[in-house]
């Protein structure tokens, strides 16, 4: 799916020297069996031996298929035909792009900028709570909830958007919003640490493991809450979140898309 958050021939291949290593793996071994991909990565490495370079040694485990692919990857190809592969890959993975230029991912992505922090606000009681949000990305959730929490942890596996995140924490004197690493695979806190486990655009792969990792650190009598951005996509509520014991609410975007956010109250 493309979302044209970019121009991907406005931007230069050595943009995925910026990228961190789950980002890396994603790209290398997640489509495998999209053919077209593939051979376009491989022509794109191939004729790119620094990032292939970059890419093996960020990711060890994806230099198998890296070599792979740039064995396939046919030799002696014209500029031209180099700089369409690379367009093609960096198109395809413009969701990633955008995540190593935050200023940008700002300024396009519409489930960013459309956005109204009321949303979030409707969910739960933020005054004096303690905070986690899960792939904070450039702070959309986490920077409202410091409005009103006692303190908010931003939790972000992409190197990137950490750094822009402490810079706006300088920028604008925010006193209670500590940025971290991690993953929500493996939330690197203790049990009961939160009065409230939040994320936007992040569960879905495994919703199992994923939510047990937010119901492990949030307090007993905690809200857990996936509140998404705006965006023109039509959607149906997500029947995996609604029988685990989410709660859902709907509106229309401004866009016309279809908005679903979810909220669960924690008893343990």
């Amino acid at each position: 799916m493309s979302f044209n958050w970019i121009n991907a021939e406005e931007f230069s291949f050595n943009s995925f020297l910026l990228m961190d290593r789950w980002m890396v793996r994603m790209i290398c071994n997640k489509y495998v069996g999209w053919d077209e991909f593939c051979d376009n990565l491989g022509i794109a490495l191939a004729h790119n031996p620094s990032v292939a370079w970059y890419f093996a040694h960020k990711s060890p485990e994806s230099k198998p298929a890296i070599e792979q692919m740039i064995a396939k990857a046919p030799k002696n190809l014209p500029p031209h035909e180099i700089r369409k592969a690379e367009v093609f890959v960096i198109h395809a993975m413009e969701t990633s792009v955008v995540y190593v230029y935050p200023d940008i991912m700002n300024q396009n992505c519409d489930y960013i900028n459309a956005w109204d922090k009321q949303l979030l606000f409707e969910l739960a009681d933020f005054t004096d709570k303690v905070v986690l949000d899960l792939g904070s990305g450039t702070g959309r959730l986490a920077f409202a909830a410091a409005e009103k929490a006692k303190r908010v942890y931003a939790s972000e596996p992409t190197d990137r958007l950490r750094e822009y995140m402490r810079d706006k924490i300088k920028r604008e004197n925010v006193d209670n919003v500590v940025v971290v690493d991690g993953m929500i695979e493996q939330i690197p806190y203790e049990d009961n640490s939160f009065d409230i486990v939040m994320s936007g655009h992040v569960v879905g792969d495994n919703y199992d493991l994923e939510i047990a990792e937010m119901s492990r650190v949030v307090k007993n009598g905690g809200y857990i809450i996936d509140c998404i951005g705006e965006d023109n996509r039509k959607r149906e509520a997500d029947e995996e979140l609604i029988k685990r014991g989410f709660e859902s609410f709907y509106h229309a975007s401004k866009s016309g898309g279809d908005i679903y956010r979810y909220r669960k109250l924690v008893n343990k």
